[in-house]
């Protein structure tokens, strides 16, 4: 071979290579940090991402609290469709929700039932302050995922025999 081929062989070779790791970037899952504050007697924290989702989409979700020292922190993970989050709803209640679960990490495999935007949320009622990643993905077709919080939600306050949202 002559140098000027075996150079340009070396090129190529080069940039397949190079090539490769950015193809499995893409294919990373997107994590999010998040850390939410105690829950009070008045109001709880949540973190979430939202994503727009089409009808048969397969959505894979993993969260994880980060011990600080004390036993595990459950969380209440849910999967809302996204209007859910702009409705009133309480700490002791939660939003209206298509997927539900507790614990301190876990993963979720959900087909969505209807295109539209929905929202992935950790919800800490612990009077600890906690902090971890959440992730989502779609098995079957790209995702764009964004965050949503911390933010607040209230508690329901009880005053003798009548309980009212403050």
């Amino acid at each position: 071979m002559q140098p000027k081929s075996i150079a340009l062989a070396l090129i190529l070779v080069s940039l397949t290579l190079g090539a490769v790791p950015s193809r499995r970037a893409l294919a990373q899952t997107p994590s999010f940090s998040f850390t939410l504050q105690t829950s009070s007697q008045v109001s709880c924290w949540y973190f979430g991402v939202s994503f727009d989702a089409t009808q048969g989409q397969q959505i894979s979700a993993q969260w994880s609290e980060n011990s600080n020292g004390v036993a595990p922190v459950p969380l209440d993970f849910y999967i809302v469709p996204e209007g859910s989050l702009k409705q009133l709803w309480l700490c002791d209640q939660g939003p209206a929700y298509v997927y539900w679960n507790q614990g301190a990490y876990g993963a979720a495999n959900w087909v969505v039932p209807l295109t539209g935007a929905y929202a992935v949320l950790v919800v800490n009622y612990s009077y600890y302050a906690v902090s971890g990643m959440i992730s989502v993905n779609a098995l079957n077709s790209s995702l764009s995922v964004n965050s949503i919080g911390p933010a607040m939600v209230r508690r329901v306050i009880c005053m003798g025999a009548n309980c009212v949202g403050s």
